[in-house]
């Protein structure tokens, strides 16, 4: 059993999995992940022992990958349109849950001022 040295800084703050593991994980051949690294869908890394892996973000996204590959039929360069689109739709997704907090939290705001603008005009009419 080889032994590796425990390192305390990674540059990479998710776990990382051999290619071999990997491959496992994501039930793929390792030629595969290489025709994914190749087409830009996953990246593979050094790590620290030399070897070449995925972090699990990637395992992930491979597992996914073979879905639309082996499942839905899907050619690579479609697979990466499909990516691109998911990706787009999560940023726009994440961008209108933002609009609508910020709208909630400026509706109770103005209803906030709704109510001290009526207090202050009852004042006026009780002083009167």
């Amino acid at each position: 059993m080889k032994k590796y040295p425990l390192v305390i800084y990674c540059d990479h703050a998710e776990p990382q999995f051999e290619l071999g593991t990997a491959a496992k994980l994501a039930r793929v051949s390792e030629d595969f992940i290489f025709r994914c690294n190749r087409e830009g869908l996953v990246k593979t890394r050094v790590m620290l022992h030399g070897k070449q892996g995925l972090c699990f973000s990637d395992v992930c996204k491979l597992k996914l990958v073979r879905h639309l590959h082996d499942d839905m039929g899907l050619d690579l360069e479609a697979v990466d349109i499909v990516l691109r689109y998911r990706n787009q739709i999560r940023t726009m997704q994440h961008r209108l849950d933002e609009l609508e907090q910020r709208w909630r939290q400026k509706e109770q705001e103005h209803h906030i001022e709704i109510l001290a603008l009526r207090r202050q005009s009852a004042q006026i009419w009780v002083d009167d």
